[in-house]
């Protein structure tokens, strides 16, 4: 009896043991497979046309007119004149004593335009040139300017000229060729210390024409020189 209770005494003890390594035992941990994220496509992003770069407008380049430089003017001295005026082919010569100029100016003989510059041999005087041949004019306003579009008058006076009219015509041989093959004999005589002209012109009818400004009174006659117009 004593041993039966043994035996089923170590028998239970057995059953324990056996059940407590059953429990230590543990299960197999389940892998759980996760679901794969979702791969988002980003949205493609909208592409704004492209926008016309304006060409820029040409701006007018503005040409620049050069400023007129005034020609430095001292004033004439006060013994200033003109000594004397003449033709020379299709242009008009006024020469003026005392000037005392540097540069050249630029001047007005009534309508008439003039250059004048310093004699390149006497320097204290000028010499003014118009582009035309003037007759007829016995006075003029000479009006002198210090730029070329003649808008600063510096000086202004009236001047004896002597430019007359003093063409004759001689008549008396007359022919269908008058006015052809036209030469001229000159000389240039000195009266009291200023020169005069006097020219007598031919054609192929024979004289034809002739002017002189000879004085009609003088104290002297000194010669001949050389051409004076």
């Amino acid at each position: 009896m004593k041993k039966t209770g043994v035996m089923l005494l170590m028998l239970l003890l057995a059953g324990i043991a056996l059940s407590a390594c059953s429990t230590a035992t543990p299960n197999p941990t389940s892998t759980t497979t996760l679901a794969p994220s979702p791969t988002f496509t980003p949205l493609p992003s909208q592409t704004q046309p492209p926008t016309a770069t304006p060409t820029p407008t040409e701006t007018p380049t503005s040409t620049t007119t050069p400023t007129q430089t005034d020609i430095p003017f001292a004033g004439f001295p006060k013994e200033f004149r003109l000594y004397r005026a003449w033709n020379n082919g299709d242009e008009t010569y006024f020469y003026f004593f005392q000037a005392n100029i540097i540069d050249k100016l630029y001047a007005k003989a009534d309508d008439y335009d003039l250059v004048c510059n310093p004699d390149p041999l006497y320097s204290y005087h000028m010499q003014c040139i118009a582009k035309t041949k003037i007759f007829g004019e016995d006075e003029m306003t000479f009006t002198f300017y210090n730029d070329e579009a003649r808008q600063h008058p510096v000086f202004s006076q009236v001047f004896y000229t002597g430019l007359v009219n003093d063409i004759v015509y001689h008549h008396a041989n007359d022919c269908p060729d008058r006015g052809k093959d036209v030469y001229c004999e000159s000389e240039y005589r000195l009266y009291d210390g200023r020169c005069y002209y006097a020219h007598t012109c031919y054609d192929a009818c024979g004289l034809y024409y002739s002017r002189d400004n000879l004085p009609e009174v003088w104290n002297e006659f000194q010669g001949y020189t050389v051409p004076c117009n």
